[in-house]
């Protein structure tokens, strides 16, 4: 039986597992239309991340069968969001575009069902993103943004915390000794972490409320600590690369540095201590075999269908190639070949290279805009980040990360900017109302004030 019908008939069979989704509608439904988005986007991490712990059983099961739904709550709270919106550039409705042609070409795949729900939501999730982009048009609706994804970070940590603190040996895969808190792919759940620690790092910096700066830095040990339980070397890389532009102003802050790393060794050799099942001798190892996987499907797969990819084809898997390789492509790009050919992984390749161009054009005049520029230099080193990672594996184009949504969000913005820039507009690009914002009444109270953090980087 294939894997959506399972999950559907758990849900026919135990329709209370829909009960906290419905909580959820209810609570959007009451929430004023000013914090819709807020609270869509701190309660879509967790979601997310309870629909990767398989260990949680049925409410995992409800969480990933209505992952997709969870996004159009985030799309509808973003274009209902007060104020004004920006002008997409019709570039940028390609995501939207792709990501509903795709649908047609699973139609006639193995296991259609799950392929339509995966290619339904990675729908949801491009339109989302296009909104929640839309709605970003002063430095305060930026910040209303990270503040959101920030606590729904510490929200969505305590489940890898829980698992962890329970049962420490049973929360590392068997045979391998790599951190599944949950049940939740090491590979997978990593993504969190590396998406959490320069949220969590750039708010312990620049967090004028003191009284949360202990909660931000336990937060930031154990997110770090547990990337580094995962054995995971795209993990460690990743959670290394976003945070490079906070150690580089840092390192000009070299007792404020010292004492840090104190407190991080500390925290992370009693996180590790716990951890007596942790292997790490993959870590001293670049063996891979994704090479060779990369090589069959350009040699043995593409050749045959180069231009349409699963269009029209039967008896293929709409995730990897089953006759000729096996094995998923391990690549964002590739896996778009796989799936539409060049008509789809064309585009997609396109919007990579545009949009990591807009990133960093915005990152070269960052001093001009709004807010710290170490700001903008965490942003583009996330989208950057997610790109480079893309080359490992398809996460940063999966519908059921915050990692993903997350490129999506990056990615319009960084276009949409850069737009308007090019259009001598830079004043335009994101208006700076850091001094005279009412913004600050429709978040908790805990975050509503960010100082300027005096960088360059």
């Amino acid at each position: 039986m294939d894997r959506a019908d399972i999950y559907l008939e758990l849900i026919a069979e135990q329709p209370i597992l829909l009960v906290p989704f419905a909580l959820l509608i209810f609570i959007f439904l009451a929430t004023p239309a000013e914090k819709k988005l807020f609270i869509s986007l701190v309660i879509l991490i967790p979601w997310l991340t309870v629909a990767r712990s398989e260990g949680l059983g049925a409410i995992a099961t409800a969480a990933k069968v209505t992952s997709g739904f969870a996004y159009l709550i985030v799309a509808i709270s973003a274009a209902i969001y007060p104020g004004p919106k920006r002008t997409i550039p019709p570039i940028v409705w390609m995501f939207a575009i792709v990501a509903f042609i795709s649908i047609f070409y699973v139609m006639t795949t193995d296991g259609v069902a799950r392929a339509l729900v995966m290619r339904v939501q990675w729908t949801c999730v491009t339109i989302a993103g296009i909104y929640t982009a839309r709605m970003m048009v002063h430095y305060s609706d930026l910040k209303y943004i990270l503040n959101a994804l920030t606590w729904g970070c510490i929200f969505a940590l305590m489940l890898p915390i829980s698992a962890f603190l329970i049962d420490p040996l049973g929360s590392f895969l068997k045979g391998q000794g790599r951190f599944e808190p949950w049940g939740a792919n090491s590979n997978q759940i990593g993504m969190l972490f590396a998406l959490a620690a320069p949220l969590f790092a750039y708010a312990l910096m620049t967090l004028k409320k003191q009284s949360l700066r202990p909660v931000l830095m336990s937060a930031l040990v154990a997110t770090i600590g547990m990337s580094i339980l995962t054995a995971s070397r795209q993990t460690i890389l990743a959670t290394v690369l976003v945070m490079l532009p906070v150690l580089w102003v840092l390192i000009k802050r070299p007792i404020v540095l010292f004492l840090l790393i104190c407190v991080g060794i500390g925290g992370l050799g009693l996180i590790i201590s716990m951890a007596e099942n942790a292997e790490f001798d993959r870590l001293g190892s670049l063996e891979t075999g994704r090479f060779d996987i990369w090589m069959s499907y350009m040699t043995e797969v593409f050749p045959k269908r180069p231009f349409f990819g699963l269009l029209g084809t039967s008896g293929e898997s709409f995730e990897k190639s089953l006759n000729e390789v096996g094995m998923h492509p391990h690549n964002a790009w590739l896996y778009w070949m796989y799936l539409g050919g060049l008509s789809l992984a064309a585009p997609m390749v396109y919007l990579t290279v545009y949009s990591s161009y807009c990133g960093i054009r915005i990152w070269r005049i960052r001093e001009y805009l709004p807010g710290p520029p170490l700001l903008y230099s965490i942003l583009v080193a996330l989208l950057l980040t997610m790109y480079f990672q893309g080359i490992f594996n398809q996460v940063v184009y999966w519908p059921t990360y915050t990692w993903s949504f997350l490129h999506i969000v990056l990615a319009a913005l960084f276009i949409c900017i850069w737009h308007d820039v090019k259009d001598g507009n830079i004043s335009e690009a994101l208006y700076d109302d850091t001094d005279e914002s009412d913004f600050e009444e429709y978040i908790p109270e805990e975050i509503e004030e960010f100082e300027d953090f005096d960088t360059t980087i």
